[in-house]
């Protein structure tokens, strides 16, 4: 079910790539979507506004819950190169939540290569030995 005044997905698409629709009406779209949890949603639209703040937000967000793919396009959309510190630190959170494909993503990005290792074996681990 839709959640009231989250537009449904043609409205998105419109509202996104063929409506001229102004920054300020993206970026509150942004926050809506933004407090019902859907940050890529959310993050579409901040990006489509160019609203830096609420990207920088966004990329904060990623990495507290251990999202690598979404930590890469906010910081992206906002023109910066996350370092080895920053790389390394949200491979680990992703570590901690079991996310073990974004971790090794992440420690690869940070040159990291035995936790990437570490983290990729978690991915798909051994099958156990059959009785």
């Amino acid at each position: 079910m839709r959640k009231a005044g989250l537009p449904d997905y043609k409205k998105k698409q419109r509202l996104l790539y063929v409506d001229k629709t102004p920054a300020a009406t993206l970026s509150d779209i942004g926050g809506r979507y933004l407090e019902e949890g859907r940050l890529h949603d959310a993050m579409e639209f901040f990006q489509r506004a160019v609203d830096r703040e609420a990207m920088a937000g966004i990329a904060a967000l990623a990495e507290e819950s251990g999202d690598v793919m979404l930590f890469q396009q906010a910081h992206k959309a906002l023109g910066s190169a996350p370092g080895p510190e920053a790389w390394n630190r949200i491979a680990e959170r992703a570590f901690s939540l079991k996310k073990f494909a974004f971790a090794s993503h992440a420690f690869e990005k940070a040159g990291n290569a035995p936790r990437s290792a570490d983290a990729a074996a978690r991915t798909n681990p051994a099958e156990p030995p059959s009785p």
